[in-house]
């Protein structure tokens, strides 16, 4: 049976021909399972109030819930959270509940609207733009592989660089005073000269 997926052989490895596509229904396939598959009515009373209690920062605790602290208001928190659940209201209601109390900063997550929607934006901006980097360079360097290859292979190329690099050498070499020019216009390196030549 054929392979529905079409795949490039590159070298010794197969590589998808679309990685972008695979990529981005993967994506989405992991948003929607990890947002879309809990209903609130699924859990029980306990599972909503622990997911409550580490939705809520505690007021005098420095970046912790009042599921990870041991301050007193923490737990008088959670005890509140377990109260108002079995009274029946929903979770949104709870929190409203807290931050009519304590503002906004009570929330362990920004809210996803206003200037709090950049929190949520820009960390795919930086995932999204990080792996558009990280493909760039991937191809970038295989370019420059496949033209060093091409190069070492003996082409034309190699000796004009190889010449033009032992010319800017012997220029350099004259430039400092280490040799002089010689009639190919390619110098060595001038030989030391002896006591009886320097004293003549």
């Amino acid at each position: 049976m054929a392979s529905r997926l079409p795949f490039i052989l590159i070298g010794p490895r197969a590589l998808l021909a679309k990685p972008a596509a695979i990529l981005l229904v993967s994506m989405t396939i992991a948003i929607f399972a990890a947002t879309g598959c809990i209903r609130e009515d699924d859990l029980t009373l306990e599972q909503r109030s622990h997911q409550l209690a580490g939705q809520l920062m505690c007021p005098v605790c420095d970046a912790q819930t009042i599921d990870g602290s041991n301050a007193q208001i923490a737990q008088d928190m959670r005890v509140k959270v377990r109260e108002l659940l079995d009274t029946g209201i929903t979770n949104a209601e709870i929190k409203e509940y807290f931050v009519t109390r304590y503002g906004q900063e009570i929330l362990a997550a920004p809210g996803g609207s206003g200037f709090n929607l950049i929190a949520w934006i820009v960390p795919f901006f930086i995932t999204f733009g990080g792996i558009g980097i990280a493909l760039l360079t991937i191809r970038n360097l295989r370019r420059s592989n496949a033209r060093s290859a091409e190069l070492a292979g003996g082409g034309p190329g190699v000796t004009t660089g190889q010449n033009d690099l032992a010319e800017y050498l012997a220029q350099v070499d004259i430039d400092l005073g280490i040799s002089s020019s010689s009639a190919s216009g390619v110098a060595g390196p001038e030989k030391p000269k002896s006591n009886d030549e320097a004293g003549s």
